[in-house]
């Protein structure tokens, strides 16, 4: 028998967050393991010809979406006492279709959701709504403000 998966979608936003913390609490009652993904747009990028040592950028690097998914699990975790690790996975596209498409294996996939109005949001078609519509196991959305 499989270890059930539960999906989560990470975006950095306070919501989604919490639904990764919620679902580190709900693996231990499924014996689950525990999935986070974080989807992003890859930005055209057009760098200037400069002479040699100066960026045009000035000296702030951006932080990679790994270092940015690791650092939400791994704060995460330690607010969950025992909480399990975590497989980290960041693709790059539409964050509704890839967890659409993840959700093929999982047995939960747990969304975080702005709520700003669930009549908006399906009509203009949030990630949450999209995953309603598209996933292929249980959805658990995570309003705003209910794991603070």
């Amino acid at each position: 028998m499989r270890t059930p998966v539960i999906l989560v979608g990470v975006d950095g936003s306070t919501e989604s967050n919490a639904a990764l913390r919620w679902a580190l609490q709900e693996s231990a009652r499924f014996g689950a393991r525990v999935e986070a993904m974080l989807a992003y747009h890859r930005e055209p990028v057009f760098v200037p010809a400069t002479s040699m040592g100066l960026h045009p950028y000035g000296e702030r690097p951006q932080r990679h979406p790994a270092q940015e998914l690791h650092d939400a699990v791994e704060q995460a975790r330690a607010t969950v006492p025992g909480a399990p690790d975590v497989a980290e996975t960041v693709v790059v596209g539409d964050a509704a279709g890839h967890l659409a498409e993840a959700s093929k294996h999982a047995a939960l996939l747990v969304i975080g959701t702005h709520g700003r109005g669930a009549l908006t949001q399906a009509l203009l078609g949030g990630v949450a709504a999209k995953c309603l519509k598209h996933a292929e196991c249980p959805v658990v959305v995570i309003p705003p403000r209910a794991m603070r």
